[in-house]
């Protein structure tokens, strides 16, 4: 190769890089652009992305006219901190205020963080790979196949989840800082992980795991930033991040001690642990999976049909050059660390135990440790995000294969491997159209809403029906959730990524709404006003429903818009 493998080459920023990968993901997500103010991507369901448009839009609203209510969204009324039930998205709200501003919409803001992180997971890792001695083609490839891996599709419907370009900015600055020991670098290592935080936890604990294996293979390696003498400078700069980071945390703590059932159960961790097979399933959502009889899977973990062979000719190029004549190719820029990253980030990804073909085999993995060892570390459900940190090892892997490929000598069959591997890898990730959803505006707000945001005070509201179990919410339920950020009154209930014992207990009793049981159950909880969907109902129980509520003294009508009837409960 033209430059020796440890010795990074020009790290000028260029300019069309960014641009580049924003046409692209123009082209992916078409025709979002075009309903960019009013309407959000959902792929399998509204449900997610109607809750986390709801989280942007209380967020920047609490930012900016009540901060220290900002953990108490106002949904499972009289329950606070309920911000806790969800990744909090303070980041992503910070980020997306210009889009507030201009877009007046909280579509505007999902959407902008939505075509954001397609660009900045690739720059990103555009930016990593170029720390190694590869070519400003390779390091673009690998943002392209990062950027739309089929893990990342696969998420299209987490907003959260597609936030991944601080994994790879993490480990720019941490590979710069065990290479050199710079300050700068530190400091930029930790605050992508202080700004990780503030976008959610999943991501945050990834890349701490990476960097920690990251200082390991350092310090085996001997690397500069490993010495002895640093272990001051890295002490104080863990500690400052923790106590940056220690505000967001403290509502999640006091929360997991409040309520016991706060935390995951390690059961529960294995149900969304990744399967073996899971590597070898396509995303659903692509185009691919309808032209050609491949496994599919709505977790499909494949890494790419072309990221996979790359890498493997990156991982070959690692082994054989591990020990080169050059005293540098001993050095971290060999790529070893990403091949191992890759195979720790796979089997934690796996979970606790150890899963093939739909079957649980009883063979404990270390994730079940590190659910006991690491504070925190048992409030994640989905082991199997993991999975975004060996995507990104075989990014990076796949730019060294490919300059390796490039470096072939120069016949037809190395010309269009080389050529074509960019359409290859845009044609296997390209997904189908988008589905769009209207995200509630306030000037087409159904009537019961405009009458409740015209009322006095803000009273408890109960929404019937409400959702028997977790597993019922719905696009509907997250729909009406978020338009009482334009209302204003507390909801009891809420859709979520949680809910308490307690609401759960509520929700079956409330089941049999209007009996005196239920009402007795929403008094306590503070209802005041009750808004009947009979709508929901089929329509043989929505005359007996409105019989029985007639019939029930402590209901009194207010108002009636159609299948919307607001009742005030009283005694």
């Amino acid at each position: 190769m033209a430059a020796h493998w440890g010795r990074p080459l020009s790290a000028r920023v260029t300019y069309p890089i960014l641009p580049l990968y924003l046409v692209v993901t123009l082209a992916f997500t078409w025709p979002l652009v075009l309903h960019f103010g009013d309407s959000i991507p959902a792929i399998w369901t509204g449900f997610d992305p109607m809750v986390q448009a709801f989280l942007l839009g209380w967020d920047a609203n609490a930012l900016a006219s009540h901060p220290a209510r900002l953990f108490h969204p106002p949904i499972f009324y009289p329950e606070r901190n309920t911000l806790t039930y969800m990744d909090h998205m303070i980041g992503e709200s910070v980020v997306a205020a210009p889009a507030f501003l201009i877009g007046h919409s909280a579509a505007a803001a999902y959407n902008f963080l939505f075509l954001l992180s397609f660009v900045l997971s690739g720059w990103a890792v555009y930016r990593l790979a170029r720390l190694f001695p590869v070519s400003r083609p390779a390091a673009f490839l690998a943002g392209l196949l990062f950027a739309f891996s089929p893990y990342r599709l696969s998420n299209l419907d987490l907003l959260n989840q597609l936030q991944t370009q601080f994994l790879p900015l993490g480990l720019f600055f941490g590979i710069r800082y065990v290479r050199k020991a710079r300050t700068r670098d530190l400091v930029g290592t930790m605050g992508a992980l202080t700004a990780q935080a503030t976008f959610g936890w999943y991501y945050t604990y990834y890349l701490a795991v990476a960097l920690g294996v990251l200082f390991l293979y350092a310090l085996l390696r001997r690397e500069p930033g490993t010495e002895p003498r640093h272990t001051g400078r890295l002490a104080v700069a863990a500690l400052l991040t923790i106590l940056i980071v220690f505000p967001i945390a403290v509502p999640y703590i006091r929360e997991a001690r409040a309520l016991p059932e706060f935390r995951r159960s390690l059961g529960e961790s294995a149900l969304y642990s990744a399967d073996v097979l899971d590597y070898v399933k396509l995303n659903q959502n692509s185009r691919m999976s309808r032209w050609i009889p491949v496994p599919t899977g709505a977790q499909g973990y494949w890494p790419g049909l072309v990221t996979l062979p790359l890498a493997i000719l990156g991982a070959r190029e690692v082994w054989r050059r591990r020990d080169g004549a050059h005293e540098n190719m001993r050095r971290l820029g060999e790529g070893g660390y990403f091949v191992i990253l890759a195979g720790v980030s796979f089997v934690l990804s796996l979970g606790p135990i150890l899963h093939a073909a739909g079957a649980r085999i009883w063979i404990p993995l270390p994730y079940a440790a590190l659910y006991y060892l690491i504070p925190g570390f048992s409030s994640m459900r989905a082991p199997g995000r993991f999975a975004s940190l060996f995507v990104l090892s075989l990014s990076v892997l796949a730019a060294f294969g490919y300059e390796w490929l490039r470096h072939r000598p120069w016949n037809a069959v190395w010309q269009v491997a080389a050529v074509g591997a960019f359409p290859l890898a845009l044609l296997a990730a390209w997904p189908s159209p988008l589905s769009l959803i209207e995200v509630p505006s306030r000037d087409r707000l159904p009537g019961a809403y405009s009458w409740l945001e015209a009322q006095p005070g803000r009273q408890p509201v109960l929404e019937i029906p409400v959702p028997a179990q977790d597993g019922d919410e719905n696009q509907t339920h997250a729909a009406r959730q978020f338009v009482a950020l334009y209302h204003g009154h507390p909801r009891l209930d809420g859709t979520s990524g949680f809910v308490s014992r307690k609401y759960r207990r509520f929700r079956s009793v409330i089941q049999s709404f209007p009996s005196s049981e239920a009402l007795r159950a929403a008094e306590e909880l503070g209802a005041k006003l009750i808004v009947v969907h009979f709508g929901d109902y089929p329509a043989e129980q929505r005359e007996v429903l409105s019989t029985r509520i007639g019939a029930e003294e402590r209901l009194h009508l207010r108002a009636l818009f159609g299948e919307y009837v607001v009742y005030e409960l009283g005694r």
